[in-house]
């Protein structure tokens, strides 16, 4: 199967390119957020879960367009609906954190990231990578990519 090696470089290099954005969003998100609570309107940092969700449901298209390109359309399609699915649960997830607690202290949002909000995305991304294996058997995860 001599697509596999190609797809995961392509995805690589679309992965490195990406990560390089990320860090650049996370940097600008993380001014909002102390902004956000300088000005004290927390609600605010719901724009953290929007803005990211949308960056990365772009980093999904562009994703499962290289996808496509070594499997079917169907199949791309298929897996790209899947992510974005579970992307909307996850930063759903953080939203819903963010505005319950809005008017209670910085410690009981970072207990519910650490005891709600984290698992709940460790736990997506163990279905997601299994569904995924299920829709396409060639499916290459993002850790398969930085592993090798």
């Amino acid at each position: 199967m001599e697509t596999v090696p190609v797809q995961q470089t392509e995805l690589k290099s679309l992965y490195q390119e990406m990560h390089q954005r990320t860090t650049k969003v996370w940097g600008v998100l993380a001014f909002f957020l102390f902004v956000s609570s300088m000005i004290e309107q927390p609600l605010l940092a719901l724009i953290i879960p929007i803005v990211y969700f949308v960056y990365d449901a772009t980093l999904q298209h562009r994703r499962f367009q290289v996808v496509a390109r070594y499997t079917t359309e169907r199949s791309a399609s298929r897996l790209f609906r899947l992510h974005v699915g579970v992307d909307l649960f996850q930063y759903g997830a953080l939203a819903m954190l963010i505005f319950l607690t809005a008017d209670r202290s910085a410690t009981t949002f970072l207990l519910g990231l650490f005891l709600v909000v984290i698992p709940f995305y460790w736990l997506c991304q163990r279905v997601l990578t299994y569904c995924s294996k299920q829709i396409d058997p060639t499916y290459i995860s993002e850790t398969d990519i930085q592993q090798g």
